[in-house]
């Protein structure tokens, strides 16, 4: 089942500013840069290529973290509905930022096992439409060490075949 997750509204824009798309959108980036601006590897000095030193497009982005869900939730996505209600009333400010750049929903989830078990229940799809945007995400599964321990009591293994 997926434990902690994480949800992020990622906005590229050749026609706005962090600050326009934040009044557009009444809501403040917990991460940002316009163009120009240097990105978290510039700020670092490191010796990438120098289009990854800078923003090349005005980048704003909103994320919702949630490390453990509550008892009641079994869905693997409380982030990204934690997300979506405060994206809900822009709707349509999201399509106008469509008009000069892209907008991406990115979702993430810590399995505790090594299969990463979700629900999208109908009401988050129905949320997710009226958005608009693509929702990318990743599911992290947890190793599976029943080998591991089973090799660990002093046991030998033989296969055949």
């Amino acid at each position: 089942m997926i434990q902690g997750n994480r949800a992020s509204l990622s906005i590229r824009s050749d026609t706005k500013t962090v600050a326009e798309i934040s009044a557009m959108l009444g809501l403040e980036p917990t991460d940002w840069g316009d163009k120009g601006d240097l990105t978290p590897a510039g700020r670092a000095g490191r010796n990438y290529a120098p289009e990854r030193l800078t923003h090349q497009r005005t980048y704003w982005s909103l994320t919702e973290n949630v490390d453990e869900p509550s008892a009641d939730d079994q869905t693997g996505f409380s982030a990204l509905r934690a997300l979506v209600v405060r994206l809900e009333p822009n709707a349509q400010t999201l399509m106008e930022l469509r008009q000069g750049g892209e907008t991406t929903l990115w979702w993430s989830g810590d399995s505790d096992s090594t299969q990463g078990g979700f629900v999208l229940e109908a009401d988050l799809i129905r949320y997710l439409s009226k958005l608009g945007c693509d929702v990318f995400g990743t599911a992290f599964l947890a190793e599976d060490n029943e080998d591991e321990d089973a090799m660990s009591d002093g046991d030998v293994e033989f296969r055949h075949g």
